[in-house]
């Protein structure tokens, strides 16, 4: 009657160690198409992105005027974890804000490290407490962190009319 039960147990044991592997491929997969997902066209993108300038350049240009409305490409620092309400970028050592207009639409949670060109105006504004808070909390920023927002800051913006991720 022992042999039978170890067996049986060993026979199960076995059997669930299978599932396991099968199920990690299934995972595998799984992440394989959210990160297939991630690429594509977010609100109005009828326009041609061949014509983007770099980071660098939207800098240059914001050197003579206030505002420009543009094409620019970069690569994607962050997303808002909550909904994809809003991105980050890097221009050299300048931070951008990239917000969507008229909040029509979103870009996926996971859409960091990812190559994006957008379409819209790029300006500098004063972002308030309560505002860096909310992106803070949004990008599920420590306590600590939080605590140190103190004051408004100067925070270059782009308020993109569609988003092309690749």
């Amino acid at each position: 009657m022992k042999k039978v039960f170890y067996t049986i147990a060993i026979a199960t044991l076995l059997a669930s160690c299978g599932q396991k592997t099968e199920n990690h491929e299934e995972t595998t997969t799984v992440a394989e198409e959210t990160e297939a997902t991630i690429a594509g066209n977010y609100g109005d993108t009828d326009w041609d992105a061949s014509q983007a300038i770099s980071m660098e350049a939207l800098l240059d240009s914001l050197q003579n005027t206030d505002s420009i409305y543009t094409t620019v490409s970069g690569t994607i620092d962050a997303a808002c974890q909550a909904k994809g309400c809003w991105m980050s970028m890097t221009a050299g050592e300048q931070d951008m804000t990239v917000k969507f207009k008229d909040y029509g639409f979103f870009v996926p949670k996971n859409s960091a490290n990812h190559d994006a060109t957008m379409r819209g105006w790029a300006y500098a504004e004063t972002v308030s407490i309560a505002e860096q808070v909310e992106h803070a909390k949004d990008a599920e920023a420590t306590a600590e962190e939080i605590a140190q927002i103190t004051e408004p800051k100067l925070n270059m913006t782009f308020m993109a009319d569609g988003v092309v991720i690749k």
